[in-house]
């Protein structure tokens, strides 16, 4: 009731201001709880936390909201931490959609862009394509990564990604390719001064110069990695990465230190890596010519060996599944595209269709304007035309009822304000119309014109075979004699606009009861000719497309 009462008594602009206010005041409020729930659940992903599908209605809702109201860098995390939490579940395709959608929405031309996001969605796109078998993805994932680590000035970063290209080089066999990538990614980290991780990026090339028997490269290798990786204790004990056993007692298996090999390949249980122990002893029974070891360790190996191939397998039976399902996701990619090409070819063709509408519309209204405008030009002629006629006092009743009658059959205006103009001059001609009777009642006729009409009439009637027709200054006569004595039957005939000498004098001639043939006469032609006209005259005059109603219709006329 008090807040009633406190609008009642504001103005109206303070109102409206007010409500504005409070609307994005509303807005405001929103939009900062949902970057708040984005922001909890990127902080979620940094933590290592591993999403369920319990998750999706929350990211679904976030992209949704971003991509409506988010800046770049908002739908850029929306849409990586919805591919989170699909990779998290397991559905690689999804994942990748996902990713790709997020690195699309970055603006790596803007100076606040999210390169540290972007780098990572990089990242996670190349694991998945490492596990999908899809070597060539990954490479430009990963050079991707590596471009924008530099772009971020983030040094170590840049070189990791250069350094996980030996990935993609193992998938396809590339040994050589691989060994130049991890001595170059060693060079690098020395540059920046990072000489732990400069030792464990060439770690990968110990077991490949141990296959090809080059063994002085092997315990180079051996050597800075147990002195500069930083995997060791301070008494010498290795604290990560357990293959170091393995390839180590290979190493002395082979330059002949059996029994130190022994030892390495029996630290290699407390790791868990049993297949490498058991194949670690049994190429050393093999070298000592053990035989009840040899078979031992050969049926254990096997066991271990079986066991690691079906787990190998099976993942290899899910990575091609996943391949699968990606290419087919792209093909559904490829449809939705296609299907929001057609979509918008529709909305291009609906306003196409709009816009044409509404030229038409605007056309048939400028259309309509000009008939308007028209409509008040004949209307401002009209009383022009009376006011001289006024002033010349040769005007009469039936020309006045003849302009009100023109003037009515006129198409009427929607346009209110057009209707007042057209009131408004009709009210004019009214005035002028009663001004005009007033003047005919006190004009007076001149009775020495009536003769001419009388001479001209026996002129015709009393016709002698080679007669001349009469002459213009006789017709000229005539329709002075008409004007002044019979002004209603002159004004009617001559006031049309439309109305051509030869049909006037066809009128003319029709009121003094002149027959055809000599009409035909005084207009030297035939009767066709005659004929012809009286027909175009009458329907100038009373509508009627006929020659012999004229007579009749000009009866109330006649002198």
């Amino acid at each position: 009731m008090i807040v009633f009462l406190i609008f009642a008594n504001m103005k109206l602009k303070w109102i409206l201001l007010t409500l504005v206010l409070f609307v994005l005041t509303a807005c405001t409020a929103d939009h900062e709880a949902m970057r708040q729930r984005l922001k909890y659940l990127s902080d979620c992903n940094r933590a290592d936390t591993v999403f369920t599908g319990r998750w999706l209605p929350t990211v679904d809702s976030l992209v949704v909201y971003f991509d409506r109201h988010g800046s770049a860098n908002d739908r850029m995390m929306a849409h990586y931490v919805q591919g989170r939490v699909y990779h998290d579940m397991g559905e690689a395709p999804q994942a990748l959609e996902c990713y790709q959608r997020a690195a699309e929405q970055a603006d790596t031309t803007r100076s606040d862009c999210d390169l540290y996001t972007l780098y990572a969605i990089y990242g996670q796109m190349s694991v998945l394509f490492h596990s999908q078998f899809l070597p060539d993805d990954e490479m430009q994932a990963l050079q991707m990564s590596e471009w924008i680590a530099r772009k971020n000035s983030d040094t170590i970063a840049a070189i990791k990604a250069y350094e996980l290209r030996i990935r993609p080089y193992s998938l396809k066999g590339e040994k050589d390719s691989m060994i130049f990538i991890m001595k170059n990614a060693r060079k690098q980290y020395l540059l920046a001064k990072d000489t732990a991780h400069a030792a464990t990026a060439i770690y990968a090339a110990i077991s490949i110069y141990l296959d090809c028997h080059n063994y002085s490269e092997a315990k180079q290798l051996l050597d800075i990695y147990e002195k500069e990786s930083s995997n060791f204790d301070e008494d010498g004990k290795l604290i990560k990465g357990e293959l170091y056993y393995y390839d180590k007692g290979r190493y002395l298996l082979e330059i002949g230190k059996t029994a130190e090999a022994k030892q390495y390949f029996e630290k290699i249980s407390d790791r868990g890596l049993y297949e490498a122990k058991f194949r670690g002893l049994l190429s050393v029974y093999e070298k000592q010519g053990t035989p009840d070891s040899i078979s031992k360790f050969a049926k254990l190996f096997a066991a271990a060996n079986d066991s690691s191939f079906l787990y190998v397998n099976q993942q290899q039976v899910e990575q091609v599944r996943a391949n699968y399902n990606y290419h087919h996701q792209q093909q559904m990619a490829e449809k939705r595209k296609q299907e929001a090409r057609n979509w918008m070819i529709g909305v291009i063709g609906t306003v196409m269709t709009a816009l044409l509408l509404i030229a038409i519309l605007i056309l048939l209204f400028y259309r309509f304007k000009v008939r308007q405008l028209e409509e008040i030009s004949d209307l401002r002629e009209t009383k022009e035309n009376l006011e001289q006629l006024l002033a010349e006092k040769e005007v009469t009743s039936e020309e006045i009822r003849k302009e009100i009658v023109r003037l009515n059959n006129k198409n009427s205006s929607n346009s209110k304000r057009h209707k007042e103009n057209v009131s408004r001059l009709q009210v004019q001609i009214e005035t002028l119309q009663k001004k005009l009777l007033d003047s005919i009642q006190t004009a007076e006729t001149d009775p020495s014109f009536e003769h001419l009409i009388v001479d001209f009439k026996n002129r015709l009637l009393e016709y002698h075979k080679g007669d001349k027709p009469p002459t213009e200054s006789e017709w000229a006569q005539l329709k002075k004699a008409f004007s002044y004595n019979h002004r209603s039957g002159y004004l009617l005939v001559t006031s049309p606009r439309n109305m051509t000498e030869e049909q006037i004098r066809v009128c003319l001639m029709t009121m003094l009861r002149i027959s055809e043939s000599m009409m035909a006469f005084a207009l030297d032609t035939d009767g066709r000719r005659v004929d012809r006209v009286k027909r175009q005259a009458n329907k100038k005059l009373f509508g009627e497309d006929n020659a012999r109603t004229l007579k009749s219709n000009l009866q109330p006329y006649y002198p």
